[in-house]
């Protein structure tokens, strides 16, 4: 009697493992297939770069808003060297007067004071002018990024990547194939824009 209750034990652990094995291998090969379906959608996945250093050496508005900014800056850089210089040269001719004992007293403290409050102005003007330049630095860098963002969206339309990166050499890509390399493509048409934007004016 003994026996059989353990013959039945046997069978019915025997009839339940099959279940087990299906249950769990089916989660396995679930897994595997959800993995299978993931590496496949990242080998179709169309990713390319525009390398950003090229971008700039090439791009027409930029060579223009390089070149508009770089004379205001030199244009702000001489104004600031001559009043500078001309401050100086006043700062120099009051030594001068002083050590010869050719001002009074109340001329010497009015010239020192004039002479501290044109130095005071011209450090304002300095930063002012400082201000204004990084100001008008970082207005151009939005239009150009916003410029070259926009052509991005409407070259993908028609080429459909999933991803295009900035590349920059040295930076967080370390290597790409250069048959991912768009940047001559997008060089080309931003230039178009450009030039037509140019006749539009």
């Amino acid at each position: 009697m003994k026996s059989l209750g353990v013959i039945l034990s046997i069978i019915a652990i025997l009839a339940v493992l099959p279940l087990y094995y299906f249950k769990f291998s089916g989660e396995e090969m679930s897994n595997a297939n959800t993995k299978a379906a993931d590496n496949i959608k990242q080998q179709e996945a169309k990713i390319a770069y525009v390398n950003f250093d090229t971008l700039l050496q090439n791009y027409k508005f930029y060579d223009d808003i390089s070149v508009e900014f770089q004379s205001k800056r030199d244009k702000a850089s001489k104004q600031l060297e001559t009043r500078g210089q001309k401050l100086e040269s006043e700062v120099v001719s009051f030594q001068r007067r002083a050590q010869a004992n050719l001002l009074s007293q109340n001329e010497f403290n009015r010239l020192q004071q004039e002479l501290a409050q044109k130095q005071q102005d011209l450090q304002v003007y300095q930063q002012t002018v400082s201000a204004g330049l990084l100001e008008e630095e970082q207005a151009k860098n939005k239009e150009l990024y916003d410029k070259i963002h926009s052509y991005l969206k409407k070259y993908n339309e028609t080429k459909g990547f999933n991803m295009i990166f900035n590349y920059r050499e040295g930076d967080a890509i370390w290597l790409a194939e250069d048959g991912l390399d768009i940047t001559n493509d997008i060089v080309e048409g931003l230039n178009k824009e450009y030039e037509a934007e140019n006749k539009e004016e």
